[in-house]
Order: C-alpha cells, then sequence, then structure tokens
C-alpha cells in the first residue's frame, strides 16, 4: 500500500484545485509542485511509500469512501514514482481516456480537506 496525507505544511488545494463541474482531481506531490500547478492542483505528501498498486479493479480509498480503478492511463505509474502526480477522474471511461489518469468508481467526488488520506 502507498499511503498519502493531502494538504500539509503550507501547501495544499490550488483555488481552482476543485471545482464543482468538472469532477476531477489532480494530485502533486509536494517536491514536484510549482506555484503555477499548485493553484490547479492538490498537494499530496507520501506517508507510507512503498509501491503503489494501481492496477483496474484495485481499490483507491480517500479516507472513508472507497473507489474501485476502473481504467489506468498508460504513463500513470512513471508520472506516479517520479512526480507524485496522478489525475483522478470520477466518471465513466470515455472513448478515448487520458493517458496520466486514473477513472474510478462511483462517479461521485470525495469530500477532500487538509489532512485527508488517500490509499492508494
Amino acid at each position: 500500500d502507498c499511503r498519502v496525507a493531502v494538504a500539509l505544511d503550507g501547501h495544499g488545494a490550488g483555488e481552482n484545485a476543485i471545482s464543482d463541474t468538472e469532477p476531477i482531481i489532480i494530485l502533486f506531490g509536494e517536491n514536484s509542485v510549482t506555484d503555477n500547478l499548485e493553484k490547479v492542483s492538490v498537494v499530496q505528501r507520501f506517508e507510507n511509500v512503498q509501491s503503489a498498486d494501481i492496477t483496474i479493479n484495485n481499490e483507491i480509498k480517500i479516507d472513508d469512501q472507497v473507489y474501485t480503478v476502473k481504467f489506468k492511463g498508460d504513463l500513470v505509474d512513471s508520472n506516479f514514482s517520479m512526480l507524485g502526480h496522478v489525475t483522478l477522474y470520477f466518471t465513466e471511461v470515455p472513448d478515448e481516456p487520458q493517458n496520466n489518469a486514473i477513472y474510478l468508481s462511483p462517479e461521485k467526488m470525495p469530500s477532500i480537506h487538509v489532512g485527508s488520506t488517500i490509499e492508494y
């Protein structure tokens, strides 16, 4: 498992990170986020860095909310290991999904806040 805490040490969710209209969360590791990226991203701090087992039908837990991976793009593993970056989509998998994205079910945005925990 890989355990992550969201928005610690002065970093957090940028002013445009969470949208009421787009069910997407863009995450970056605290050591790779730039000022511009921070405006549209949620910063994550890795607490238990082992390997993240992100595969189809595996679960990702955001606090007490459990999601199932329905699609994982080809760039997810490399972006995650190098930058702590992943984009979570809470939508159906489109005909042409994003290569850097994980599509999750149920298709409902989680409630996240400073100190939320994500388990990959």
